[in-house]
């Protein structure tokens, strides 16, 4: 869905039951994880989603809320692995360039 600005998406979001808001967070911290992930593979850093079976809880009909809790932790936890890796591996590049250039 297409919204004019981020209040009226908020809008929508507000009236969505609690199960509709957790599958909307999941999903997009399943996009940033992927993402995130894909960009160490553009640099050929090595780099691995964390996945276990937290998130296998979450793709159940029916789940608790700590397995929400348990596989947000995971998909958290996944993004700043990568954004570290994606991190070391930039400022090894920079520093890696100052040393070159003097």
């Amino acid at each position: 869905m297409e919204y004019e600005n981020f209040d009226e998406y908020m809008n929508y979001y507000k009236s969505l039951t609690l199960k509709e808001k957790q599958s909307i967070v999941v999903d997009q911290l399943k996009m940033l994880a992927t993402l995130t992930n894909n960009m160490c593979e553009e640099l050929n850093i090595k780099n691995e989603m964390i996945m276990n079976r937290e998130l296998l809880d979450i793709s159940k009909e029916e789940y608790t809320e700590d397995d929400f809790s348990e596989a947000i932790i995971v998909l958290i936890n996944s993004i700043q692995n990568s954004l570290c890796d994606f991190d070391m591996k930039l400022t090894e590049i920079f520093q890696t360039q100052k040393i070159d250039i003097n």
